[in-house]
């Protein structure tokens, strides 16, 4: 006989470690004052969850001394939550980068003195060669400037902006004879030593070859300082120096588009790789490979200030966490019902191919890949993606000790990826005690577009029964996915007078899923998409539609679509 949700959040009350909707809420999305630790700041990553959320959910669930796994552990913010909360953790990661962040992010007490004389050495060494690669003019004083950027415009550079110690200002020129000179000059060296060349990238990147994602200037200053890094003895502080160089090279590479507002202003002109591809922008900016890394220094001190403070001694490799890098399908090194907890954030479908665009980290620090082994949406096989996410849920609940909970982080706007994670966590045995939509440390353009992807994460949290697995239930009338459309809407704009296109979706998604997890018969094929819910309401004469205005992380204005109630008004 099937378990239905209902009955599963009345065994599970809050105080006993289920969480209801309200206090879900209000308990999970209370944002503290700093959003962004020092520690999560080290190097770039994607879908980073919110920290305060993960340390919440790993106080809740477990007690000081119990063991936590997270199988997808990404860039480690739940292996380092674990420790500072006194938890013992297991993390593991296919992407050989995410292993590494997660390594750095938690490992302490580092000699801070030892690592900042190192970061001296460093600089002293490789100083005299990097730094006549960046000089310029300064066309105020005509003395010797340092290049912090070089705008490209296709093949052709066409602006620089600088930093004059005489002047003791910075400021954007444009290219002079001088720097045209410089660069014919660079064009005529030899590549001194080892870099990732003739690396093959993927079919949708403007690109054919990883080295072509860098000017030459650039893959000199990287070779120079990757043959340095190499050279050093000890392991924690060699790590800490690999991280350090591998969170520059997407800021030195090509795929740095220009910020027109901080251009417009005089200021450093350079964005963020922010698209989940390899775009190679037509005006693209050439940062200071040496500058940056040395700007990255203070950023590592502090956070690794923070994490001596904070996780002290606590951290102790085979005792306190264990970090492996190997597939989610395959935890032979973890004991049947040994583990206490698990949060973690699986793969979206095919939204993000991390090993094909971590190939831009791994490449240079020769990490091996095993792309076969990705779970992720192939082509669009969703029978292979949901057969492998089966076999790492299976092997979630055989670790899990009986009636321990699982929390997952989840966001797709195709529903088959949904079903693909639903079914995969119900046919390994587990419960569904509750769907809580997530606020979000940062939204992404994608995030906060009109025709863009869900507003927010869903944490699922689920429960391995003491007794025996779930089951679900048979069904004799399939539920009418309009009808749910509809009926989230109008709660939602009851609630608060409006509802964005993304809100609605992410109510209809909550409540679909607790359908399709209670009965076995729901349909396979279901029309849910943001195209087909905005259908839905536009046919429907209730709704109306208007837009919101916003700005996005690059500086641009973008439509958000909203719905109210024809009969509430304008």
């Amino acid at each position: 006989m099937g378990t239905n949700i209902a009955s599963v959040q009345q065994e599970l009350p809050f105080e006993t470690r289920g969480f209801s909707k309200d206090q879900e809420m209000t308990y999970l999305n209370i944002q503290p004052n700093i959003r962004f630790q020092e520690r999560y700041k080290l190097h770039q990553y994607w879908a980073r969850k919110p920290w305060y959320v993960v340390k919440r959910c790993i106080e809740h669930f477990t007690d000081e001394g119990d063991t936590i796994l997270d199988p997808f552990c990404g860039s480690g913010v739940t292996a380092c939550e674990s420790l500072i909360s006194r938890r013992k953790v297991i993390a593991m990661d296919l992407n050989p980068i995410a292993s590494l962040i997660t390594k750095v992010t938690c490992c302490s007490p580092i000699n801070l003195n030892v690592f900042e004389t190192a970061f001296e050495k460093i600089k002293e060494k490789i100083s005299d060669n990097l730094s006549p690669l960046y000089n310029t003019e300064c066309p105020k004083c005509g003395k010797s400037a340092t290049i912090i950027n070089t705008l490209w415009r296709n093949s052709d550079p066409y602006a620089i902006f600088y930093y004059c110690e005489f002047c003791r200002e910075s400021n954007l020129k444009d290219i002079s004879d001088y720097d045209r000179n410089k660069s014919c000059q660079i064009d005529r060296i030899d590549i001194p030593y080892w870099y990732p060349k003739g690396i093959k990238l993927s079919k949708d990147a403007d690109v054919s070859y990883l080295d072509e994602l860098f000017t030459k200037r650039n893959i000199i200053a990287l070779s120079t300082l990757n043959r340095e890094i190499e050279t050093l003895k000890e392991d924690n502080i060699k790590h800490l120096f690999r991280l350090m160089f591998s969170s520059i090279i997407p800021r030195t590479s090509k795929l740095v588009f220009v910020n027109d507002y901080r251009f417009k202003k005089g200021i450093n002109p350079a964005g963020v790789w922010g698209e989940k591809r390899f775009w190679v922008p037509t005006e693209y900016v050439e940062n200071n490979v040496f500058y940056y890394f040395k700007a990255r220094f203070s950023k590592f001190m502090k956070a690794k200030r923070e994490t001596n403070n904070l996780i002290g001694n606590y951290y102790k490799e085979g005792e306190t966490i264990q970090i492996h890098t190997g597939s989610a399908t395959n935890l032979s090194m973890v004991s049947s019902n040994s583990i206490d907890y698990c949060f973690t954030d699986p793969p979206y479908g095919g939204a993000i191919k991390y090993l094909d665009l971590s190939v831009l980290w791994n490449s240079w620090l020769q990490f091996p890949m095993n792309g076969d082994k990705e779970i992720i949406v192939k082509n669009g096989n969703f029978p292979a993606y949901q057969t492998l996410l089966q076999k790492a849920f299976q092997e979630i609940y055989r670790v899990l000790k009986p009636r321990a909970y699982l929390s997952v982080t989840f966001h797709s706007t195709n529903i088959s990826v949904w079903r693909s994670l639903l079914e995969a966590c119900r046919d390994s045995g587990f419960c569904l005690s509750s769907i809580t939509p997530l606020s979000p440390i940062k939204s992404s353009h994608n995030q906060i577009d009109m025709r863009g992807t869900v507003k927010t994460d869903l944490l699922l949290t689920f429960k391995k029964s003491g007794i025996e697995k779930f089951v679900p239930m048979m069904i004799d009338k399939p539920p009418n996915i309009k009808k749910i459309i509809i009926l989230a809407a109008k709660e939602l704009i009851e609630k608060d007078g409006s509802a964005s296109t993304t809100e609605i979706y992410d109510k209809v998604i909550i409540n679909w899923s607790s359908i399709v997890y209670q009965y076995r018969t729901v349909p396979k094929k279901v029309n849910l998409s943001i195209n087909s819910l905005r259908k839905t309401l536009v046919e429907h004469l209730d709704f109306e539609s208007f837009e919101k205005i916003v700005s996005d992380y690059k500086g641009k204005y973008r439509r958000i679509e909203k719905w109210r109630m024809k009969t509430l008004g304008s």
